[in-house]
């Protein structure tokens, strides 16, 4: 089967992995793209496609997008991960943005004296930010998702409805994230043992779970939740 889809995103894990969790889940192929000067040019508009800020960026035929929680969506639409109901479509929406937003202000507090500035360039300046996140906000958005999980079957299946949708597979990942950046705070937390049984039943799909342990998942950085 030829790949209908092309993703180009740095050659790290990132928020490039919110993307390819959808293919791999799916089945579906793709091909990658990891060139930095072509990642400069889609930035630069010196490619015929829709103006982009940044990476991660997706093109099916002539089509292309970026953003990567409307890249979720429009994948969630394209490859069957798209709720039922229409009330269920706008609660996914919700939460995908809070799912993007908190993995956002993750990031952040690994580059908390300059944003834009490498974290290896700001390693003792960001420490206080890290510690603060670990201590005021982590177990505050993590019960956040929990009670959301709860809301739907009492926590026991997915996000909104009965099947996986964009949603799921986007909060499976800033969950992985978590527990690779946080291994021990995640590990004490007892205040969200629903959002600990989801990750695992997520991680046991058996496209992600082959997914996983194969070469092709890029490992976390270990410096920024990506």
């Amino acid at each position: 089967m030829s790949a209908e889809y092309e993703l180009t995103y740095h050659d790290c894990c990132g928020r490039g992995e919110f993307v390819r969790v959808f293919f791999e889940d799916a089945g579906v192929p793709f091909t990658e793209i990891s060139d930095a000067q072509k990642i400069v040019a889609i930035k630069a508009g010196k490619e015929d496609r829709f103006p982009a800020f940044a990476p991660p960026f997706l093109k099916k035929g002539d089509f292309t997008l970026a953003q990567t929680p409307v890249i979720c969506m429009y994948l969630g639409k394209q490859l069957g991960y798209w709720p039922d109901k229409e009330d269920d479509v706008w609660h996914a929406m919700q939460v995908n943005t809070t799912v993007h937003d908190y993995i956002a202000e993750g990031r952040l507090v690994f580059h908390g004296a300059g944003f834009i500035k490498s974290y290896f360039d700001q390693q003792e300046e960001t420490k206080p930010y890290i510690e603060w996140f670990k201590k005021e906000r982590l177990e505050n958005w993590l019960t956040g998702f929990e009670r959301t999980l709860a809301a739907n079957d009492g926590g026991k299946g997915y996000v909104v409805g009965d099947k996986c949708t964009f949603v799921d597979l986007g909060l499976l990942h800033v969950l992985r994230a978590t527990a690779f950046q946080f291994p021990d705070e995640w590990t004490a937390l007892t205040s969200i043992p629903l959002l600990k049984a989801f990750k695992q039943r997520m991680e046991e799909r058996p496209r992600l779970a082959a997914y996983f342990k194969s070469d092709r998942c890029r490992p976390f950085s270990g410096n920024s939740m990506m």
